[in-house]
């Protein structure tokens, strides 16, 4: 399942556990590993049924075992699978298993392979993994998702009782629940829905709110993890369970929902994460200050004070500022107008970079893009990429500090940055608002965002999302150069 690159060593302590080490000099963009999921499943909540082959919609069932569904262009599937039901031990089982409780192909899928013995020692290093349910029980939900989506329809099926050597519980098949969320990483089906994809190996490396590592998943949901800046003989191989665009609260209240870990990472133990400010607060003493959150001994948050003149921001108030926003922006439903407001309202209480700004820029920047297309040969299309422009811009800085090296981050970025620049200055140079001279010099500036995100994303797979996006960079980079010979004399 796992292929580790010669470079790399396993070791174990008793903070960390088993995980992985540099054991010679790496750079950045070599592979460090490459693993085939354990299992790619719909989320738990997925109502629509998904062919067992290849993981698109599906409206007909296999034919032989009458229970797992399959597309029109899969005939077959797992064939322990579909003999288990077909002729084996499930073959009394009801045939709208899934029909009727498709919440639990995730956890079904588990429980075969564990069953299957070609299949169960790849499942090993998942089981050894210890799960504190106390833990779970309070977990904003996680608990009563897994028990009315998976275990209870499961425990009511019959499986359990056909598959005794396994010891099923309730208790056993919420730990199975946990194993698979906190080992999953989110992986696209060629339809373009969202699934899990089970990592045993990737997905159980040390978390760092600033990893050192990429992760790249191809079409086939395969992953090549590969170093994303140099590394040096005894690194620790990091990995990133959690979104680098939230603030330090944000993240680690993510991180304990999901994996249960408190992080004290560099990026959570400095206040200004990275010199951007993403949590800073304005100081409302002083004209030009900014309030960052202070930590205790422990790493534990508390107040923001004033770098410059030293007041607090009760926590308290912070956080009810924060819920205040949260809320505004769940309400804006799509709005611009509202996003707008929102931004010159809140510009006013955060700093620029903070991670709630840098969240309505972003839904700003996606309406106009879809605004300019609707758009394009009229007028205001120019007002509204200018203003994406803008806004992009405002958002690159960030993603280049909070994700360094080779960052498909800063790369996606600096696309969208691209398209909207090259369709304004085409814009502008055909109607005059632009002479060749500027036009030109725009180029050249569009001409090195290219060039610079292809670099970034050069060690993605052909196969991949990310190698897609790299030759569509790669053809606006041929019309930018087309122009430059052109006009550039």
């Amino acid at each position: 399942m796992q292929d580790l690159s010669e470079n790399i060593q396993q070791v174990h302590n008793e903070k960390l556990g088993r995980h992985l080490v540099a054991g010679l000099a790496i750079e950045p963009g070599e592979t460090l590993l490459e693993e085939r999921p354990l299992l790619v499943t719909p989320h738990w909540e997925c109502g629509q049924l998904k062919c067992a082959q290849c993981l698109q919609e599906s409206y007909v069932m296999c034919r032989k075992c009458q229970v797992y569904p399959l597309c029109m262009d899969c005939g077959q599937h797992d064939d322990f699978e579909c003999e288990f039901f077909a002729s084996g031990a499930g073959k009394s089982i009801c045939k709208d298993l899934l029909v009727k409780n498709y919440g639990i192909c995730g956890l079904l899928k588990l429980l075969l392979l564990l069953e299957d013995p070609a299949t169960r020692p790849d499942c090993q290093l998942l089981m050894e993994k210890p799960i504190n349910l106390e833990d779970y029980h309070d977990g904003e939900g996680m608990w009563q998702e897994h028990e009315e989506q998976v275990v209870r329809p499961l425990m009511e099926s019959g499986i359990v009782d056909l598959l005794p050597t396994q010891h099923l519980t309730s208790d056993v098949l919420h730990a199975h629940c946990i194993r698979i969320d906190s080992h999953a990483f989110e992986v696209s089906a060629r339809d373009g829905d969202t699934l899990k994809g089970v990592f045993v190996c990737g997905a159980s490396l040390p978390h760092h709110c600033v990893p050192n590592t990429v992760v790249a998943l191809d079409e086939q949901f395969n992953m090549k993890l590969y170093a994303a800046v140099p590394l040096q003989p005894g690194d620790i191989i990091y990995n990133s369970y959690t979104n680098p665009l939230m603030g330090t609260s944000q993240r680690q209240h993510q991180l304990r929902m999901s994996r249960r870990l408190d992080c004290t990472c560099s990026r959570c133990q400095d206040p200004t994460e990275r010199g951007t400010h993403m949590s800073s607060m304005k100081c409302r003493e002083c004209a030009e200050g900014f309030a960052v959150c202070e930590m205790d001994a422990n790493g534990r948050l508390g107040d923001w004070r004033c770098l410059d003149c030293k007041s607090v921001l009760p926590a308290d108030s912070v956080h009810e500022l924060l819920a205040e926003v949260g809320g505004a922006l769940v309400d804006a439903r799509g709005d611009l107008q509202v996003y707008e407001s929102l931004l010159a309202q809140y510009r006013q209480l955060f700093h620029p970079n903070h991670f709630l700004l840098l969240d309505i820029k972003q839904n700003i920047a996606t309406i106009l893009r879809a605004a300019a297309l609707m758009n394009s040969v009229e007028q205001p299309c120019k007002k509204l990429l200018a203003r994406r422009v803008e806004l992009c811009s405002d958002l690159l800085p960030v993603c280049r500090a909070v994700v360094p090296g080779l960052s498909k981050l800063y790369a996606i970025g600096l696309f969208e940055y691209l398209i909207s620049l090259v369709e304004l200055i085409e814009l502008q140079f055909a109607e005059s608002d632009l002479d060749k001279k500027g036009y030109v010099a725009q180029l050249r500036i569009a001409s090195q965002a290219a060039k610079e995100a292809m670099e970034l994303l050069r060690f993605e797979p052909e196969n991949s999302a990310e190698g897609y996006l790299s030759e569509r960079i790669a053809m606006e980079l041929e019309r930018i150069e087309s122009d430059l010979k052109k006009y550039g004399r």
